[in-house]
């Protein structure tokens, strides 16, 4: 295992670097990040949790149909041009975020941001690294997909260290320039050469496999015939478990920590747990996608998920709390790591990122219904633990149908 990892790195670290940096920074568009600032932007602009989740709702779904186009672009521009306009998207977003002083600009702020950090930076990476490697994908998914879980841990950290020195309308501000002045110029710097190198053997492969007339070429699928093909629904059935419970256990933390009777503090040290497990199971389920495919993966995901969440609603003591988020953990490793490696697998990589954008999209749309559909609920009197029963019972139930997905005659 060391060894095919430590090769994996000497001949493709570059191209796992950046794909890991795409995903780390996309955290200015994550739910995590917002969650952070959340208390604060609600008491600024005087808002109730229903309406803060119905403008972040709209605004993301809204971010999940754009992205359906601007995600294909990936598959005819340049990788360097896109992260360009990704990036200065970014930026865009932050300042405007920065500027927001009413429900309007608000709703504008999560739309650009949610658009291009959660969307575009996090299509880029995983839709990269599945594209430009053949072998060990499931690995190399797993360890730029690290660049998540260590959100978790480094960001809260700064977050709360700025709110000392910086009202948060400030510290957006600094984030703009920072993705300008610091982000933009070190990914210009490192895919310079990636249009003649990495790009240009893809492509190479690609048209071989286009000359081929045997059943051993790949077929790559477009959108729309993956959008007549029964499995990617089932995909996005199981797949939408994490974003819809996760944006919830992120951008309601304050809620969720006060149900417990844990400080907002004492909750974020629980990341830890969340991250630790999440980076270890997510090299795991790269190791059992590549030797024994996706139907493990799969079938552990959703279980895990539903135990972690069970733990979490009876979590009253710290103890407890750090068990549920290493078991949500440990679901979240496994997840991260399965969407890459399956669909290239079973509808090629010539489309790939407008295949990825399909199953990205959806599962925006799923981080956009649960703040909406939690708050609503809270500011009825509904316990946020009581909520999240319902997701438990969901999860517990949906693993059958990793089952038909897999099947050797479906493939």
């Amino acid at each position: 295992m060391l060894s095919t990892t430590l090769n994996l790195l000497k001949n493709h670290g570059g191209l796992i670097a950046i794909c890991f940096a795409l995903l780390f920074f996309s955290v200015f568009g994550q739910s995590l990040f917002f969650g952070l600032y959340l208390p604060d932007i609600q008491e600024s602009l005087g808002l109730t949790k229903t309406k803060m989740g119905s403008i972040y709702a709209v605004a993301t779904i809204c971010s999940s149909i754009i992205v359906l186009y601007t995600g294909r672009k990936l598959d005819v521009w340049p990788l360097r041009n896109f992260v360009t306009f990704t990036l200065v998207g970014l930026a865009i977003g932050c300042f405007t975020m920065s500027f927001s002083t009413n429900a309007v600009m608000l709703f504008a702020a999560f739309l650009i941001l949610r658009h291009f950090g959660q969307g575009l930076m996090s299509i880029s990476s995983n839709a990269t690294i599945n594209r430009y490697l053949n072998e060990n994908r499931g690995k190399a998914t797993a360890i730029t997909g690290l660049g998540a879980p260590l959100q978790i841990v480094v960001f809260p950290f700064i977050v709360y260290f700025l709110d000392d020195y910086l009202e948060w309308h400030t510290a957006w501000m600094v984030y703009g320039f920072f993705v300008l002045c610091v982000l933009l110029p070190a990914f210009w710097v490192f895919l310079k050469t990636h249009q003649k190198t990495t790009h240009a053997r893809w492509a190479a492969d690609i048209k071989k496999d286009g000359d081929q007339k045997n059943d051993k070429a790949q077929k790559h699928w477009t959108a729309a015939e993956v959008l007549r093909d029964w499995r990617i629904y089932a995909i996005i059935a199981i797949m939408m478990i994490a974003p819809f419970a996760g944006t919830v256990i992120f951008f309601y933390q304050a809620d969720v920590a006060a149900s417990l009777g844990i400080t907002v503090v004492g909750f974020a040290t629980s990341y830890i747990f969340l991250t630790v497990s999440k980076i270890i199971f997510g090299i795991t389920a790269g190791e059992i996608i590549d030797k024994y495919g996706e139907r493990p993966a799969l079938i552990i995901y959703p279980i895990f998920y539903a135990l972690g969440l069970f733990f979490l609603i009876n979590g009253q003591n710290i103890i407890i709390l750090y068990l549920a988020m290493s078991v949500i953990g440990i679901a979240s490793g496994f997840m991260a790591t399965i969407g890459g490696p399956l669909l290239a697998q079973m509808y090629g990589t010539k489309h790939l990122s407008s295949v990825k954008s399909i199953l990205f999209s959806s599962a925006i749309v799923a981080s956009a219904l649960s703040p909406f559909l939690f708050g609503y609920f809270m500011d009825r009197g509904v316990s946020i633990l009581t909520l999240f029963s319902f997701v438990i019972a969901y999860s517990a139930v949906i693993w059958v149908l990793a089952l038909p997905i897999t099947s050797k005659k479906c493939n």
